[in-house]
């Protein structure tokens, strides 16, 4: 069943979403046989007025192409002589993050597939119908923030790794390390962590990794992927994770966003309907994915223009930043979009909370506790109106007493 979207702003993906620009977009096509090129002129021959393309039979031609003149989105094939996909896209990240990745490959050894997962956004099976490589291009010609484009589609488009406690990463790897796996136990280790559950979700929605329906949680991610891929992730953690040693305030800060996280994900559970309650969870957990990579941001690439983790400013959010990653990744849109939404006021309708609404509701009820996170804020008025929702009041549960609750179940968690 699909999940409801009935947030402060409907079906918009983001608070002031600009939608496709007026100016066409510029598509890099990258694949060493001329045949596949020519074949993709001719199916994407009615773009021609929509797209400016361009087409490299090599990565080191792409990468001229690329700093000769802007370009949107590059897709890419995988395998390559020389200079393959993998390490193509890896050199555009660095060095013109602006540019969304495509990986359009038919080859899906357990080795390609996790350098594909950290180099491209989005990964299309080879041969792909036209269709679909439309698609994807054009939903990453479109930018989710209004006001700061250009500049947020180059902080989260240079994402490849996202700031993890140590001792979260030791988890995983004790873990998914034993001979023996349960998928049950490693999915509830692996949901912990915000930035490998993104990940995960990222690459179970893909067809190219053997998608068959929408993914909204890790164990459905796991299942979906199989567990030698997700091993092998793991195995290669420090392409997808920084564990560093952030020193005690970047640490407190993000056991903070960590803890909130967590304990938001854990009651949204109980409030959301079930048809919701997978999009609101995976929500919860991923809400402040923007304010890690601010934190990786201001120690890989200081800019003392950009702080993603400073309150008000003329720049940037993390918020704008964080929505922006999970649309480059592809996730399903009731969980962009309710973190699009989380901190604008909600009134949904009787019929039912959303998947937002329940999201904002389970923050602002965690907002009081031990859980809160770094932003303060309660919205008094709001949070009583959300709580005489018919969809609240039919069950018989003390909501701030499980938001109590749940705050002391992740402080636990987070101790161990």
């Amino acid at each position: 069943m699909a999940a409801e979207s009935t947030g402060a702003r409907g079906e918009r993906l983001t608070a002031g979403a600009a939608g496709f620009e007026t100016t066409k977009k510029r598509v890099l096509f990258v694949d060493d046989e001329p045949r596949v090129l020519d074949g993709l002129r001719r199916s994407l021959r009615g773009k021609r007025n929509e797209w400016d393309m361009a087409f490299a039979t090599s990565g080191a031609q792409a990468l001229e192409l690329l700093a000769e003149s802007r370009c949107d989105v590059v897709v890419s094939d995988m395998r390559m002589p020389g200079m393959d996909g993998a390490e193509l896209l890896t050199h555009v990240s660095e060095r013109h993050p602006e540019v969304a990745r495509i990986v359009l490959s038919g080859h899906t050894e357990q080795e390609a597939a996790i350098r594909v997962a950290v180099a491209g956004h989005r990964f299309l099976t080879k041969p792909s119908d036209v269709g679909s490589v439309v698609a994807a291009v054009e939903q990453l010609t479109h930018r989710t923030s209004a006001a700061h484009g250009a500049a947020v589609r180059r902080l989260a488009g240079a994402v490849r790794s996202l700031p993890t406690l140590p001792a979260h990463v030791g988890r995983l790897t004790a873990v998914w390390g034993a001979a023996d796996v349960e998928v049950a136990e490693a999915a509830l280790v692996a949901s912990r962590d915000i930035g490998f559950t993104a990940k995960l979700l990222q690459l179970s929605n893909s067809v190219f990794f053997g998608a068959r329906a929408r993914v909204t949680s890790a164990e459905s991610a796991i299942n979906a992927l199989g567990l030698p891929t997700v091993q092998a992730l793991v195995n290669s953690g420090h392409l997808l994770w920084s564990s560093e040693r952030w020193g005690p305030a970047v640490e407190r800060e993000l056991d903070v966003v960590w803890r909130h996280a967590v304990a938001t994900a854990r009651l949204v559970g109980l409030m959301a309907s079930p048809a919701n309650r997978p999009y609101a969870q995976a929500a919860a957990l991923l809400q402040d994915i923007g304010w890690l990579v601010g934190l990786a941001q201001t120690r890989s690439n200081p800019d003392p223009a950009v702080d993603l983790t400073a309150v008000g400013g003329q720049g940037p959010t993390h918020r704008e930043v964080g929505v922006e990653l999970l649309h480059l990744w592809g996730l399903p849109y009731p969980i962009v979009a309710a973190v699009a939404e989380r901190d604008l006021q909600h009134r949904p309708r009787s019929s039912g909370l959303g998947v937002a609404a329940a999201v904002r509701a389970a923050h602002l009820l965690i907002q009081r506790t031990d859980a809160r996170g770094l932003r303060l804020g309660t919205h008094d008025d709001e949070l009583a109106e959300l709580l005489t929702h018919p969809q609240l009041t039919a069950a018989s549960t003390d909501w701030r007493r499980a938001a109590e609750e749940v705050s002391e179940q992740a402080g636990q968690s987070s101790a161990r």
